[in-house]
């Protein structure tokens, strides 16, 4: 879960702009995968993308069921595929993030 290009250089002055935040003094790369999750999707937040994962229950052919994770990314009034579903959430959320980053890139 890195940011590239434009991306990331918005990212960095967003934390920066974090008067008397953690955020503003910490190592960024040193929190826990989970906890820098929280904090892309703040700043993903701030500048109008939402990300979620979306958990989905699938019927099986003999009766059961399997569970997957499936990332959604809303930008400028549309929907973003991510294009895959993921077995597990940290999967998930670093394929969501991926994708924000292309997007983002993008504009």
């Amino acid at each position: 879960m890195r940011l590239t290009g434009k991306c990331k250089v918005d990212f960095e002055k967003w934390r920066i702009s974090k008067k008397d935040s953690y955020l503003k003094h910490c190592f960024f790369e040193e929190l826990m995968p989970s906890m820098r999750y929280g904090v892309y999707l703040d700043f993903f937040d701030s500048v109008g993308m939402m990300i979620e994962l979306q958990l989905h229950v699938n019927p099986t052919m003999q009766g059961g069921s399997f569970k997957c994770i499936r990332p959604a990314i809303f930008s400028d009034g549309r929907f973003h595929n991510v294009g895959a579903s993921f077995g597990t959430r940290e999967r998930a959320r670093a394929a969501s993030i991926k994708k924000a980053n292309e997007i983002y890139n993008l504009k």
